[in-house]
């Protein structure tokens, strides 16, 4: 237990050691100032006053340093768009890459015999973007189902942050002598931008920036950080933008058709290699309602995967209509909560089933 502790202890006071001494100063400056009113020659209701905004003070010094603490050390929620320092330490505690540096257990290239191997691609969402505990993701979810139908499977997540249609297959190749059987093709509407010329990059690096004066006190403070993205608009507005700079692709012909020959050219690939292929396609639950504004592109992309003859499954046909922010990760992480990947699992495990006689 000692062993333990001592590694914690020692982060604790490394990184934390500014506010501790600041605290310190602050209360032998308090003793100080108690000492000096007590003396001076004021009358009794100015040394009541002067000793009531002493202690007042001290109090905000130290609850700032209980907050700053809580942020630091406590809260353990995940920012989908990467902006606050929060979202450092939340990798930290639960992001762990295996021997081909991805988030799951470590990949073997020997498959044993009987064994169906499936591959899941995709972004941030087969990632596990939000998701703490990597079991409660839809792949490790669909493996367990799998092999608790009776199924011998193994279930590799490819899934990688930031990822488009593009860099998701350049993904593919590099590990496709793992043999998989089956392809899991995770789709989310941003897929579309194109590697090099994304207009929603320009947008996030944009947004992410704050004034000299701001920047200075975040990087020194885990609640001011926090504190700032919570008050400001910036963040809710970046979600906005980016919802209208991916929509707006599938509006340009020309990046449709580029968006579309690149999928199809693959799905051919794969089918080469005598791969079985279930795409799964994730609504934008930032914006999930009545009005939701992205069900022509799901009919669309789901229509284009069925005429190449894949199997689709369209999670906005089970959650069409609903309040999507019931389905956030986080309060600042819109990727789909463990919910969303269990309900993808249930439908994933009925789609894969057939390809795994």
């Amino acid at each position: 237990m000692y062993f333990k502790f001592l590694p914690n202890f020692r982060y604790f006071f490394s990184d934390f050691a500014p506010y501790l001494v600041f605290n310190a100063l602050a209360f032998l400056l308090l003793l100080f100032l108690i000492y000096k009113v007590f003396k001076s020659k004021l009358s009794k209701y100015k040394k009541n006053l002067s000793l009531l905004l002493i202690f007042t003070t001290f109090i905000l010094v130290v609850t700032y340093t209980f907050c700053e603490a809580y942020f630091r050390f406590v809260y353990d929620k995940s920012d989908g768009l990467g902006f606050l320092r929060v979202n450092s330490k939340w990798q930290a505690r639960h992001v762990i890459h295996n021997n081909y540096f991805y988030r799951d257990r470590d990949f073997t290239v020997q498959k044993q015999e009987g064994v169906k191997r499936i591959g899941v691609i995709g972004d941030s969402i087969a990632f596990g973007g939000g998701i703490k505990n990597v079991d409660d993701r839809f792949s490790n979810l669909l493996e367990k189902k799998l092999i608790e139908a009776g199924y011998k499977v193994e279930v590799y997540n490819l899934g990688k942050p930031g990822y488009d249609t593009e860099a998701e297959i350049a993904e593919y190749q590099k590990v496709k002598n793992l043999n998989f059987d089956v392809v899991v093709w995770e789709y989310f509407l941003n897929d579309i931008q194109p590697k090099d010329k994304s207009t929603g990059t320009p947008i996030l690096v944009r947004e992410s920036k704050k004034g000299e004066i701001v920047t200075l006190l975040s990087n020194r403070s885990y609640f001011f950080d926090f504190l700032y993205w919570r008050i400001a608009l910036k963040w809710q507005e970046t979600l906005l933008e980016l919802k209208n700079a991916d929509l707006a692709r599938y509006s340009d012909r020309e990046t449709l058709e580029n968006h579309k020959m690149q999928i199809s050219q693959f799905i051919n690939d794969l089918k080469q290699e005598n791969k079985e292929v279930v795409v799964i396609i994730f609504p934008l639950l930032a914006f999930l309602g009545p009005d939701y504004p992205a069900n022509g592109v799901h009919q669309d992309m789901g229509e284009f995967f069925r005429s190449n003859g894949l199997e689709v499954v369209d999670l906005l046909d089970y959650l069409k209509g609903k309040n999507g922010k019931d389905f956030w990760a986080s309060e600042f992480d819109s990727h789909p909560n463990e919910y969303v990947h269990n309900l993808a699992a249930e439908k994933l495990f009925e789609a894969v089933r057939p390809f795994l006689k």
